[in-house]
């Protein structure tokens, strides 16, 4: 079931606290949707800018005061087109299924893991990864003098971690991988949030996908990976940046097939 959830003005960028404070009100609520295997979305900035941008559409009237203005008495008329507002949070991931996980391929040159697969290298040798990109600040570069090409981003998995400012970079890296017709594995240290960000960052950059199709098709390949509100927020964040040519798309004809089959 599709369901959007809205509070009062919780926005993105307020997500990280929410996620921080797990005994507010929102975090509970998607979390229990979340547990029941629902596809949930929040509204970025809540009811009070919906309601200034979408007036029409808002039952309860702009005249009352804001603070006054009661969420259970306000509901959408109609339906919207909210893909520009949206937030997609992901769902929850339990604990022997990441433990079980191994190296996912999600193109034909990438590969998305965990710290185990980074330490095989048997299982990099009988994937033909050379190249690994540790999407963590501690966990070893492993073969680095074994032809095993390295990058390193020192991303820690928490509400504080700006990731978006090494997505450039880790895309670069990737492509490089691509150009050389080496396959590279992303890894972090549970193949589930950082390193799947990261991923979802790369099929943004180089295809029309929006941000949830990207997820969707990630997780369909990797049905374990859970980024965090943070990093959810900050692809969001990443797709208009996309969208509004602050970062320019780089279309990559090998990757625009993908685009249909979510």
């Amino acid at each position: 079931m599709d369901i959007v959830v809205y509070d009062d003005h919780t926005s993105v960028q307020d997500l990280a606290e929410v996620s921080r404070s797990q005994e507010s009100a929102l975090y509970m609520v998607l979390t229990s949707l979340l547990r029941e295997g629902n596809s949930v979305r929040v509204l970025d900035g809540g009811f009070k800018s919906f309601s200034m941008d979408h007036a029409a559409l808002c039952r309860c009237s702009l005249q009352m005061p804001m603070d006054h203005v009661s969420l259970c008495r306000c509901s959408l008329q109609q339906t919207v087109e909210f893909k520009p507002l949206l937030y997609s949070p992901t769902n929850g991931v339990h604990e022997p299924e990441i433990e079980a996980a191994v190296a996912s391929q999600v193109l034909p040159f990438l590969y998305l893991g965990n710290e185990r697969d980074a330490k095989d290298l048997s299982r990099l040798r009988s994937l033909n990864i050379s190249y690994v990109l540790n999407v963590t600040s501690h966990v070893p570069q492993y073969y680095d003098e074994q032809g095993i090409k390295y990058k390193r981003i020192p991303a820690s998995d928490s509400a504080q971690q700006n990731l978006k400012q090494y997505f450039e970079e880790a895309i670069e890296y990737i492509d490089d991988a691509r150009q050389n017709n080496a396959r590279v594995l992303i890894h972090c240290h549970a193949g589930v949030s950082r390193s799947a960000t990261i991923t979802i960052a790369y099929l943004l950059k180089h295809t029309r996908m929006a941000m949830a199709d990207a997820y969707k098709f990630v997780k369909g390949k990797r049905p374990i990976i859970s980024p965090n509100f943070n990093f959810m927020g900050q692809l969001l964040e990443f797709e208009q940046d996309l969208n509004d040519g602050v970062s320019p798309r780089i279309l990559q004809p090998r990757l625009q097939g993908i685009e249909s089959s979510v």
